[in-house]
């Protein structure tokens, strides 16, 4: 039988893993692809690439949706600030013209 999903599944949970820090959106895609790809090889033929990437897979979806959150909770602070910060400008600004 073909191992070619085993190793498709592998290869792309190991890049999945690159993109947690650059685009953790990608990697949770990537990462969800290889492990469908990893359980159909699974249920062919039990290969060591295929248990391998499963792990790789899981791990990286973990880390993926904390990367993922985390992006989220910066993005809100940051926005929160900048609009207090813009507030603040807007009342300096009209007290100045006063």
């Amino acid at each position: 039988m073909g191992k070619g999903l085993g190793i498709t599944g592998f290869v792309i949970s190991l890049i999945s893993l690159i993109f947690i820090l650059i685009f953790p959106i990608l990697g949770l895609i990537l990462s969800i692809i290889s492990l469908v790809f990893c359980i159909i090889q699974l249920r062919k033929e039990k290969t060591g690439l295929a248990i391998a990437g499963l792990i790789i897979s899981i791990i990286s979806i973990i880390f993926n949706v904390l990367a993922l959150i985390a992006v989220i909770i910066v993005w809100t602070t940051v926005q929160n600030t900048l609009n207090s910060q813009s507030e603040k400008l807007n009342d300096l600004a009209k007290n100045i013209g006063k």
